[in-house]
């Protein structure tokens, strides 16, 4: 394929018209949700099976609870989003930025490698996995403890 094609401005909008509207699609389904009183289990009003980590093991996985999270962030209820999951607020909000960076990017034809580079947007990943790694960790031995 031509290089130039992926440099084009109605490339450049294309890509960040869809990585906005992810966003935007991620924060209207939390509204639409209700989110389910015993923290994990929303994501099933999707269509989606139970949690097969938690039916195996009797432990919560790594992104159990998350639906949950970001539906009591998308109702402005940041307790029981902080119970339900303790990285849901923080990747609603950085879902919300996502959207807010794309729009100008967007309008400003932003090539996406630069932007991503300029925000550091790898190592942030690899942040984001640490900390729900160590998140999770900590999940499981206050569980695992409180059996004891």
């Amino acid at each position: 394929m031509d290089a130039d094609l992926f440099a084009s401005p109605r490339w450049i909008r294309l890509v960040w018209s869809m990585i906005g509207g992810a966003g935007l699609a991620v924060l209207a389904i939390a509204r639409w949700l209700t989110p389910d009183p015993s923290g994990m289990g929303t994501h099933e009003q999707l269509g989606l099976p139970p949690c097969g980590f938690l039916y195996l093991t009797k432990l919560p996985c790594p992104t159990c609870g998350l639906t949950t999270s970001f539906a009591h962030m998308a109702r402005l209820q940041f307790t029981p989003a902080w119970h339900a999951h303790w990285l849901g607020p923080p990747l609603f909000a950085l879902t919300a930025v996502t959207i807010a960076v794309s729009a100008w990017a967007c309008a400003t034809r932003a090539p996406p490698a630069h932007i991503m580079r300029r925000l550091r947007v790898a190592r942030a990943m690899v942040i984001i996995a640490a900390a729900a790694l160590a998140v999770w960790m900590v999940r499981v031995a206050a569980i695992v403890l409180g059996r004891s």
